[in-house]
């Protein structure tokens, strides 16, 4: 999968990713896999402490109810995070890609 860094950008705002460090996103110099662990241990949290707002945020980005149900469903729990990730960034660059964003 092939992510720019405006793809980036748009998912570190939307989950809150910034690191404490950084100061703004110009500061971010991380690649796919940085971000699939960035965002994964925020879906952990999300699923461990606050669901509903996982949820809601799949829902509002568009994120396929059924895949995600599914990758409950079907995933190991340690696994469940990292999908959904993919899941997120895959919806994130197509979102992008077709509408310009």
């Amino acid at each position: 999968m092939d992510i720019d860094k405006h793809t980036i950008e748009v998912i570190v705002n939307q989950f809150a990713l910034k690191k404490v460090q950084d100061q703004n996103i110009e500061a971010f110099d991380f690649g796919l896999k940085d971000l699939e662990m960035l965002l994964s241990a925020r879906i952990k949290y999300l699923i461990d402490y606050d669901r509903n707002k996982l949820m809601t945020t799949l829902y509002r980005i568009d994120i396929n109810e059924d895949a995600v149900k599914n990758i409950f469903k079907h995933s190991k729990a340690e696994l469940i995070p990292v999908r959904i990730a993919k899941l997120i960034i895959s919806r994130a660059a197509e979102k992008i890609k077709n509408y310009k964003i």
